[in-house]
C-alpha cells in the first residue's frame, strides 16, 4: 500500500498486519484502495474520513458519497479520504488481531483523523455504524469521547429524524452540504476537541444532539439547501470501483427534488425545491465522465427523471457525441412515462421499473399519484413499443386507509399491464411486481401514521399472492426488515438502546437479506423494552424529530394528511400553483431549466 511521509510506529505496523489479513478474506480489493481517480493530499490539514456505513461495492456506488469527496479534496485543504464497513470474515481477523479501521488513501488509523463523516441513507446500516466505530477503537457514546477521538458527524437523508443516532454521534449536518464545506473545514482548525464542536455548532444546518442550540431562532435546525445546484457541474472524474460495484455506469444527477408531492415520500419533502443542471452542462459533464472512466452506460439521475426540463436535450445531446453509449432514466412516473419514453426509448432494451404504487383510484388519489388507468395503459404500450421487453410494476401495501379492495386491485391493473404488454409485444412481453411496505417517514405527509403492523402487511402479501394470475411473478418485501426499519425511522433517542442491543447481538448488514436476522432484533426490543413497528403520533403529540426544521411547514403536512382521508390531489407546484408548504422563501426558490 501506499504510506505517507514519516509514517508512525502505528501505521507500520498497520501496513505489515493489513498485507497479510488480505490473504485470508473474500474479495480483499475491497480494503486496497488505489482506484482510478482516488485523491492523494499528503500532509494536508485537517485529515476528514468519509464513510458510507456497508460495504465497499455499495458504499463507492453512493452519489452523495462521491460529490463530498471531490469538493473537500479539490476546493479545501482538507485531505478526505474514505473507510467502508469490512464484512465479516474481515471485522472478525481485525478483532483477532488488533488492527484498527484504516482508510483507503493512506492507510492510517481511522481514528486518527479530526473527523469521521457518516452518510445515513438508510435504517438499515445504523448497526454497521456502531460496528465501524467499535472496529476502529473509537468510544460508540459520543459522551465517553476525549481529545484524541475524532468528531464523529452524520449527514445524508438519515438526518430527517436523527435522534435514534444520537448517542453515537457528536453532530449532525442537516441538509445539502455542499455549500457549508468550506465552513465546516475552517471550524475543524480550533485548537481543541471542545472548540471544534462550538465552531462546528456555528454553521448553518449543524445540530449538537448534546448541546442546546436555537439557530432556527426556534431552537431548531434549518435544513441546508445548495442553491448553488444549476451552475456547479457534476463530478466528471468519480472514483472507479477497484471491484465490481453495484452499478458500472456515469451518473449525472441532473435535477435535485420534486415537486409531485407523493404523500407517503419523504424524499419528495426533504429535497424541495426542484433545481435543474442546463442540458448542456449535462452532456458535457456525461462526456468527460465518460472519458474518464471508461464506462459504456450514463444514468441520468434524480428523484424523477423524466420530469427534469432539459431531458430530451440531455439525451439526444448524449446520444449524437456517442451514439454506442446507452443511456438510462431511472425512477420514472407514470404519468410522465408516456410520452417521453415513446420519444427517448428508441434503440433502448432491456426493461423498465414503473410505480403506480396503489390499485385503485380512490386510493392512489389518496396519496396523491395522479396516475389514472388510461395513462397508465398508454405508459406500458409506450414501454413495449419504444423497444423494451421487460416491465416492473412497483407498489405498496400497508398504506394509511387501504383495505382488502385496495389489494386486489393491484392484481387486476397487473393483469392489465400483461394484457397490454401482450399485445404491444407478442413473444417478449415480460411483466413482474415488486411490493414493498408502507413505512410512514419523518417530514412526510404520513408523518403521524403507524406501521399498518406484521399481521396485516403479511395478511395482504398472502391476499395478492393468491390473485395474481400465471405467468405475473412477484416479490415481496420482507416484512420483518420492514419492522426494524419503521421502528428506527419513527422513534425517538430510546431507539438508540434498541439499535445498540441488536449490533451487541450479532447485528451486521441488515439490508443484506442473507445478514438480517430478526431473531436478534426481536430479542434486543425484548431487552430494552421498545415494540417493533414503531408508534403512531396523535395530532396533538409532539414528534421526536421536532429539532429538525425541514423547511416544510407542519401546517401544510397536516392538510396533506386531511386531504389524503378526502381522497383530494394536490396539484404539482411545477406548473405555477404555489401549494405554500413554506420551502421557498428568500433565496431558496425552484430554478428551472427554461
Amino acid at each position: 500500500m501506499r504510506t505517507l511521509p514519516e509514517e508512525s510506529h502505528d501505521e507500520v505496523r498497520l501496513r505489515h498486519d493489513l498485507n497479510d489479513l488480505l490473504a485470508r478474506v473474500a474479495r480483499p480489493g475491497r480494503y486496497v484502495g488505489g482506484e482510478f481517480h482516488t485523491r492523494h493530499k499528503p500532509g494536508a490539514s485537517p485529515r476528514i474520513v468519509l464513510s458510507y456505513p456497508d460495504v465497499y461495492e455499495i458504499g463507492i456506488a453512493n452519489t452523495g458519497l462521491q460529490i463530498l469527496y471531490a469538493g473537500l479534496n479539490d476546493a479545501t485543504p482538507a485531505a478526505a479520504e474514505r473507510a467502508y464497513c469490512p464484512w465479516p470474515d474481515m471485522a472478525l481477523l481485525m478483532r483477532a488481531r488488533g488492527v484498527p479501521l484504516w482508510s483507503l488513501e493512506s492507510g492510517a488509523p481511522v481514528r486518527d483523523a479530526q473527523l469521521w463523516g457518516f452518510t445515513l441513507q438508510h435504517e438499515l446500516t445504523y448497526t454497521n455504524i456502531l460496528e465501524m466505530l467499535d472496529l476502529a477503537g473509537v468510544p460508540l457514546h459520543a459522551e465517553e469521547r476525549d481529545e484524541a477521538d475524532p468528531i464523529v458527524l452524520g449527514g445524508g437523508p438519515g438526518t430527517a429524524n436523527p435522534l435514534p443516532l444520537a448517542p453515537f454521534f457528536d453532530a449532525f449536518f442537516i441538509g445539502e452540504a455542499e455549500g457549508r464545506l468550506a465552513e465546516i473545514v475552517a471550524a475543524l482548525a480550533a485548537p481543541t476537541r471542545a472548540q471544534r464542536l462550538r465552531a462546528l455548532g456555528a454553521v448553518p444546518g449543524i445540530f449538537l444532539p448534546h448541546e442546546p442550540q436555537a439557530t432556527g431562532g426556534d431552537g431548531r435546525v434549518r435544513r441546508q439547501v445548495f442553491m448553488g445546484f444549476s451552475q456547479t457541474p457534476p463530478v466528471t472524474a468519480p472514483l472507479v470501483p477497484l471491484i465490481e460495484g453495484v452499478h458500472d455506469r456515469v451518473v449525472i444527477e441532473v435535477m435535485r427534488g420534486c415537486s409531485a408531492g407523493c404523500r407517503f415520500c419523504q424524499a419528495g419533502m426533504w429535497y424541495r425545491p426542484v433545481r435543474e443542471r442546463p442540458a448542456a452542462m449535462v452532456v458535457e459533464a456525461a462526456a468527460q465522465a465518460l472519458k474518464a472512466t471508461g464506462c459504456d452506460e450514463v444514468s441520468l439521475i434524480s428523484l424523477s427523471s423524466c420530469d427534469y426540463g432539459g431531458v430530451r436535450e440531455a439525451v439526444a445531446g448524449i446520444r449524437a457525441r456517442f451514439p454506442q453509449v446507452r443511456v438510462s432514466l431511472p425512477s420514472l412516473r407514470v404519468d410522465s412515462a408516456a410520452v417521453v419514453l415513446a420519444r427517448l426509448g428508441d434503440e433502448q432494451r432491456g426493461s423498465v421499473t414503473l410505480a403506480p404504487e396503489a390499485g385503485t383510484q380512490g386510493l392512489r388519489d389518496a396519496i396523491n399519484k395522479r396516475v389514472d388507468e388510461e395513462t397508465f395503459g398508454a405508459a406500458v404500450r409506450s414501454v413495449f413499443g419504444a423497444g423494451y421487453s421487460g416491465l416492473k410494476l412497483y407498489f405498496m401495501v400497508g398504506l394509511p386507509g387501504e383495505t382488502d379492495d385496495d389489494v386486489a386491485a393491484i392484481a387486476a391493473l397487473a393483469s392489465s399491464a400483461l394484457s397490454h404488454a401482450k399485445a404491444a409485444a407478442p413473444g417478449r412481453a415480460r411483466v413482474s411486481l415488486a411490493v414493498s411496505s408502507f413505512v410512514p417517514k419523518a417530514h412526510s405527509a404520513f408523518e403521524r401514521a403507524g406501521f399498518a403492523g406484521e399481521s396485516v402487511i403479511r395478511h395482504r402479501q398472502e391476499l395478492l399472492r393468491a390473485l395474481l394470475a400465471r405467468p405475473l411473478k412477484v416479490r415481496f418485501h420482507d416484512v420483518e426488515t420492514s419492522l426494524v426499519e419503521a421502528t428506527m425511522a419513527m422513534g425517538g433517542r430510546e431507539v438508540g438502546r434498541l439499535i445498540e442491543a441488536a449490533w451487541r447481538a450479532g447485528a451486521r448488514f441488515d439490508g443484506w437479506s442473507e445478514s438480517f436476522d430478526a431473531a436478534i432484533w426481536r430479542r434486543a426490543a425484548a431487552e430494552v423494552d421498545i415494540e417493533l413497528g414503531g408508534p403512531a403520533w396523535d395530532r396533538a403529540e409532539t414528534l421526536p424529530w421536532l429539532p429538525v426544521d425541514s423547511l416544510v411547514h407542519d401546517a401544510f403536512l397536516r392538510e396533506e394528511a386531511a386531504r389524503a382521508v378526502r381522497a383530494e390531489i394536490t396539484d404539482d407546484c411545477r406548473d405555477g400553483t404555489c401549494t405554500s408548504c413554506g420551502v421557498c422563501s428568500g433565496e431558496i426558490e425552484m430554478d428551472l431549466v427554461r
